[in-house]
């Protein structure tokens, strides 16, 4: 394979669906590894930094993330089992989830599993639930720590799960050792709330492209470029899983497509970064159109077009 474009870190799970009274469904599930198919899918080189076990469910997971053209050469396989989410959803799609994460394969991951030739890539992202453990956090940082060594850009999708935190002090000066080191940070207003307002921002993630959104209302985007906004798709929400990681991956490839990296010409153009917000919401809308996180980003022609 070519150089990888955007490499992806973290939890590597089943999301499992009851679609019918005793009926389930597994979709691929985990910011990470949805993040990975949604970029793949638009014709972007990834590949995810994870763990699933050596049994049938962790077999399947990376024979589909491979069928998916998502490279699984970083994908570790340590004897814990793979873990599952059990995810429910309500009557306006909003998703709830039931974690079966209990010493699973995803939470193996250490800083001594990271090599440098992981982290050769354009864009290296990750999330803040890796920070609530001990071992994910020093991986994560090790995860940061190889990025900047081999020239890949810092992504942050800080992705809040406040409710999981033993305290809302701990998770604010975690995610702050993180934050200043990021070159684009994707976050929700549920996000900012969470962390205490846009203090946190303006204080912890100065230096950084911050991509804001605001469910179904308007995105924006402002850093170097100045600051765009365009508005989200109207549309029907069936399940809002993985929503969030199809708009970061929709603009994630449009900042591919044109060479916009930090300091690049591209970087500072508004137009490159109107573009990404609108296909991220291209992108946010089909995934929420069908059960699953990566179910319904199909049908990708237009959002191709604009990459080109």
């Amino acid at each position: 394979m070519s150089r990888i474009e955007i490499v992806t870190f973290g939890e590597v799970l089943w999301d499992v669906f009851e679609i019918a009274p005793d009926t389930y469904r597994r979709v691929i599930g985990g910011a990470p590894a949805n993040l990975a198919v949604v970029l793949a899918r638009l014709g972007v080189r990834a590949a995810v930094i994870g763990a699933v076990g050596v049994d049938a469910f962790g077999e399947a997971l990376r024979a589909r993330l491979a069928a998916e053209g998502v490279s699984t050469s970083s994908l570790l396989r340590p004897p814990e089992r793979t873990g599952l989410t059990f995810v429910h959803t309500g009557p306006r799609g909003e998703p709830s989830f039931l974690f079966y994460r209990h010493e699973t394969a995803d939470m193996m991951l250490r800083r001594e599993h990271l090599r440098p030739k992981m982290l050769r890539a354009t864009f290296a992202v990750c999330g803040t639930s890796t920070l609530m453990d001990k071992g994910l956090r020093q991986a994560t940082l090790r995860f940061v720590e190889l990025a900047r060594r081999e020239g890949a850009s810092l992504v942050v999708d800080l992705n809040v799960r406040a409710h999981l935190w033993k305290d809302a002090r701990s998770m604010r000066k975690r995610i702050a050792e993180l934050t200043p080191h990021a070159a684009i940070i994707k976050a929700s207003t549920a996000d900012v709330k969470a962390l205490g307002g846009t203090r946190f921002l303006q204080r912890h993630c100065r230096k950084a492209t911050v991509f804001l959104t605001r469910g179904s209302g308007r995105a924006e985007a402002w850093g170097a470029h100045g600051s765009v906004e365009r508005p989200a798709k109207r549309v029907r929400c069936v399940d809002a899983t993985g929503a969030g990681d199809a708009f970061l991956g929709g603009a994630l490839a449009v900042l591919v497509a044109r060479g916009a990296v930090p300091g690049s010409r591209a970087w500072t153009d508004p137009a490159v970064f109107s573009d990404a917000l609108e296909v991220g919401h291209m992108l946010g809308a089909k995934a929420v159109s069908k059960v699953g996180a990566v179910t319904g980003v199909v049908g990708l022609r237009q959002a191709k077009g604009m990459l080109r």
